[in-house]
């Protein structure tokens, strides 16, 4: 749709190039008794829409994060002529029980992700909106925004999307403002703008709420502030109140992780700093349009920190994981905390403060699991719209980020997301569309690789860009690029062949699989050693990535073994943890994945566990952020080999459950939910017998099996001993 078609004739308006917060007001009455009121709006960046001083909602932000409208860049899509689709959503809401005879339109617009300078700038904030109103005589009318709306700044006086608010409640007075009969004779007129070029479309994707409140520890004083542990690395924002009368300027810094002596560190402060200016106790204080990434926060000793909301989008948790093991649970309940701190405005971001960008490579290693472990089917399906409109229509490049923004990666783990997370989607809910719509796209992206390939290996990316492999290996990366980059080639047309077979598309499959041959024959002739049978020497588990796509012999897969055996860590990047962890547990070498998994070296998930590590950190060796998801991909492997959940196809209609007998767990007890209900698997192991209580949902055709004894499942309560 365009915006005319949802919005008839509203206008668009904008208070100009300003990255402040602005207060947005206008006024009408009704004639007669309301049956029913509908809002339809759209505002960009964030904003909050009140009617008579109260939220239409309990959404925070207002706007999910889109590749919006085209914009000058100095990167990509200047650079190199590329092409990329737009879409902006809007909202419509039910208002009908906030009106009266005589209303206040009141709007907070912030520059939010829209007027993103100089990160991503696609034009001035603007906002539009319409207001259906069906009387209960049957009559109707509607209010537009038009020319008697008129916006003054409001109290958020400095605003930095990635860094912080200033606000200041004593200089400034707008007391009432969002009251019918306020006087804005000094407020300014708006600017009517033509309507951003883009697809619009109403959403369903779930918002970003405040899921929880956390009660903060007063950890110590310094000379200037006091230091709050939240307990946790969480997203969103600290709640503050003066402690001292009069007026007070209050600062805010926050961080991951403190200094030796106490204090902000300011490596994982990552420029998170806000000032508040109040002069009243009993005003609560705390970020507006943004969220923080942080466990620890200081404040000024004129104030204390009374609270903490947990913000991220609301999707619930509808997975659970527990076992005698303490690292695997910790594994667990860390990558879905980290999952969740990373999902912001229909974006699965990499980390929710240096970049807060939705990285299409830690998107497509750790998609699968969030869908297997989160209600988040609708995010999901948001934000394959955007892969989609990150392609270009040029040269079929997929870029980074999903939305684009200037970001670095690879050809292969980054724009292979294309198909992976379409596969992952398809997977999880049993939704043929997504391949119908994302095949041709990657047949498109096809031709970009080769054209970016020589000798049949995938050699570079756009000029001036990156062009990585793996990535985050904890020592110097060595797995050479175009090893990994054909892999995610090869293995992506390999998933294309699913594709084909799936929704009965013969006709493409011949050419993939010649295409298949040849990128494997440039491996091999590229990469394989035919004296050791390891692929480039077997470094950062460059055997697993071959192993995995059907290259090699025997001794490619045991060396990968004895390395691991003799390693006993991950020596890995993003990727190659991802894959080495699978290929193993595939294999029949259940006991090296689970020792893997749970092992106590010096590049583990043991050691951030025994560093206090409450989310992923971004390297193994604590570069950087704290909050990354990616090398969570491992996660769903608890769930698919260690309870043994296996689906045949896809949706969950039919399922073997053969949980791996590892040395080192006597107990485990999770589940998941599918479409069609809940799965779960017990078991413990005790005086040399197993005894497995496994639930099936109504309607799904399920088998049991370990070792040699195997019987079909009922639906409800399946009680076993082996």
């Amino acid at each position: 749709m365009n915006a005319q078609e949802i919005f008839g004739g509203a206008k668009w308006l904008t208070p100009g190039d300003t990255t402040k917060v602005v207060y947005i007001r206008g006024e009408f009455s009704l004639k007669a008794e309301v049956a029913s009121a509908e809002l339809t709006v759209c505002g960009l960046g964030f904003y909050e829409f009140t009617i008579n001083g109260k939220p239409i909602d309990d959404d925070l932000y207002g706007t999910l994060s889109t590749d919006f409208n085209a914009y000058d860049s100095q990167h990509c899509k200047v650079q190199f002529g590329e092409e990329t689709s737009h879409r902006i959503y809007v909202k419509k809401v039910d208002v009908s029980g906030l009106l009266s005879e005589n209303n206040c339109i009141g709007v907070t617009l912030a520059p939010g992700w829209y007027h993103n300078v100089p990160i991503a700038d696609y034009g001035p904030m603007t906002l539009c909106y319409r207001l259906d109103v069906t009387y209960t005589d049957g009559s109707c009318t509607e209010f537009v925004s038009d020319d008697s709306l008129r916006f003054a700044y409001g109290n958020i006086v400095d605003y930095q999307f990635y860094y912080g608010e200033r606000q200041d409640w004593v200089n400034i007075k707008l007391d009432g403002w969002q009251k019918f009969g306020y006087d804005m004779s000094d407020w300014k007129p708006l600017t009517e703008i033509d309507a951003p070029e883009s697809e619009y479309m109403y959403t369903d994707c779930p918002p970003d709420r405040i899921i929880r409140y956390i009660t903060p520890v007063l950890m110590r004083e310094t000379d200037d502030a006091f230091i709050y542990d939240m307990g946790e690395n969480i997203t969103g924002t600290p709640i503050i109140v003066s402690r001292t009368p009069g007026v007070n300027e209050i600062k805010l810094s926050v961080s991951e992780r403190l200094n030796p002596d106490g204090t902000i560190e300011d490596y994982t402060n990552h420029g998170q700093n806000s000032t508040f200016i109040t002069d009243s106790p009993d005003r609560k204080l705390s970020l507006r349009f943004m969220w923080y990434g942080f466990r620890y926060a200081s404040v000024s000793k004129n104030a204390k920190i009374v609270s903490c909301a947990v913000i991220h989008t609301d999707v619930e948790v509808s997975s659970s994981f527990r076992s005698d093991n303490k690292l695997l649970d910790w594994i667990y309940t860390t990558y879905v905390r980290t999952q969740l701190d990373n999902m912001h405005c229909g974006i699965p971001s990499d980390c929710p403060h240096l970049e807060k960008r939705g990285y299409t490579g830690d998107g497509q290693l750790v998609g699968e699991c969030a869908m297997l472990m989160l209600d988040a089917q609708k995010f999901y399906k948001k934000w394959l719209g955007d892969i989609s409109d990150c392609q270009d229509k040029v040269s079929g490049h997929v870029q980074y980020t999903a939305p684009y923004i200037h970001s670095g990666g690879g050809p292969g783990g980054w724009g292979c997301a294309i198909a992976e997370v379409p596969y992952a989607y398809y997977k999880l809910y049993g939704d043929k569309s997504v391949l119908e719509e994302f095949l041709p796209k990657t047949l498109r992206y096809f031709d970009y690789l080769e054209a970016h390939s020589e000798n049949d290996l995938v050699t570079s990316d756009q000029k001036g860009l990156w062009c990585l492999g793996d990535w985050c290996t904890p020592e110097d990366m060595i797995i050479p690029d175009p090893f990994v980059n054909n892999y995610f080639y090869i293995k992506t047309i390999n998933r294309l062949i699913e594709f084909c077979n799936i929704l009965g598309k013969p006709e493409f499959i011949p050419n993939l699989e010649a295409l298949a041959e040849r990128k494997k024959a440039a491996v091999i002739r590229e990469y394989y050693n035919d004296e050791t049978g390891d692929f480039a020497e077997n470094v950062q588990g460059a055997n697993a990535f071959a192993v995995d796509l059907g290259l090699g012999d025997e001794r490619t897969f045991k060396h990968i073994v004895e390395h691991y055996r003799r390693e006993t860590w991950y020596d890995t990047g993003i990727f190659g943890t991802d894959i080495v962890t699978r290929v193993l547990f595939e294999r029949g070498e259940e006991q090296l994945a689970f020792d893997l998994l749970t092992s106590k070296g010096k590049y583990s998930f043991h050691h951030w566990m025994s560093t206090g590590c409450t989310t992923f950190p971004e390297y193994w060796t604590y570069k950087r952020s704290q909050n990354h998801p990616m090398f969570g991909g491992v996660v769903k492997y608890l769930f698919y080999n260690l309870l043994g959940i296996k689906q045949v196809g896809a949706g969950f209609d039919k399922l073997t459950i053969s949980p791996a007998m590892v040395d080192g767990l006597g107990y485990a007890d999770g589940h998941i939910t599918t479409r069609h209900g809940e799965v779960r698997v017990k078991y413990v192991k005790q005086d040399g017998f197993t005894s497995f209580e496994v639930t099936i949902p109504d309607g799904v055709d399920a088998d049991f099996a370990v070792g040699e004894y195997k019987q079909p499942l009922c639906a409800g309560i399946n009680r076993i001993v082996v």
